[in-house]
């Protein structure tokens, strides 16, 4: 008769398909939820560009200003979103204890608000003080390839710079941008260079690194990361 059960070769065969099945249904897994992050990002700071809309509507088409820190309270809170969206009620209230400006919440950076600057005049660590956004020469059509260090470009504050050859400003040609760090950001290396509007420091995919924005452009629609 013949004894039940697996015999010592069929149970490691048994052992080595379960394991390549795992192998390769794990990363996918990873990947689709990684996938799930980045499309709910896209959809807060589309949100966050509905506000921006409705704020500039019923303020003569002015947005509010961002806000920069370097000292050691709110140096982690830089470039949080404006205050001003939730005071008109167009965002969520943060926290209480002021730690965030608004419930919206940057997916790939928790405890943190996404990410807000709009050139002109702002604030920097509380006081008064013009704002810039490096804006890439061909944009929006600068290529997503292109070395950060050698792409040509301007920053702009509509406040004394840049300068047309005729001594006038030149206007930068985003009116605001806001922005999630993106997936694999780390505090201690930053932002990558050029961000957030130049095309080559924004995620590409699994894989990756870069922020994930949402642009105001001074004409047309908004647009960002796809």
């Amino acid at each position: 008769m013949k004894p039940n059960g697996f015999t010592l070769l069929e149970l490691l065969i048994v052992i080595a398909i379960i394991a390549l099945l795992v192998a390769i249904v794990v990363p996918l897994t990873g990947s689709a939820r990684l996938q799930a992050r980045v499309v709910k990002a896209c959809a807060e700071l589309r949100n966050i560009g509905l506000a921006m809309e409705g704020y500039a509507q019923s303020h003569r088409g002015h947005v509010p200003p961002g806000r920069t820190y370097c000292n050691v309270g709110k140096a982690e809170e830089w470039c949080d979103l404006p205050i001003e969206l939730v005071e008109h009620r167009w965002l969520p209230a943060g926290s209480d204890d002021g730690r965030l400006s608004s419930a919206m919440e940057d997916e790939f950076n928790p405890g943190h608000t996404y990410k807000y600057l709009a050139p002109g005049w702002g604030y920097h660590n509380g006081g008064v003080a013009p704002k810039s956004l490096w804006i890439p020469d061909d944009f929006p059509n600068d290529r997503p390839g292109a070395a950060p260090e050698t792409l040509p470009g301007r920053a702009y504050d509509n406040v004394s710079r840049p300068m047309t050859p005729g001594g006038g400003l030149e206007p930068c040609p985003v009116k605001w941008v806001a922005w999630s760090v993106g997936p694999g950001y780390d505090p201690k290396k930053g932002m990558p260079p050029r961000a957030p509007v130049a095309r080559c420091s924004w995620y590409r995919g699994p894989g990756t690194t870069g922020v994930i924005p949402r642009i105001g452009p001074l004409n047309g629609e908004q647009y960002g990361w796809q």
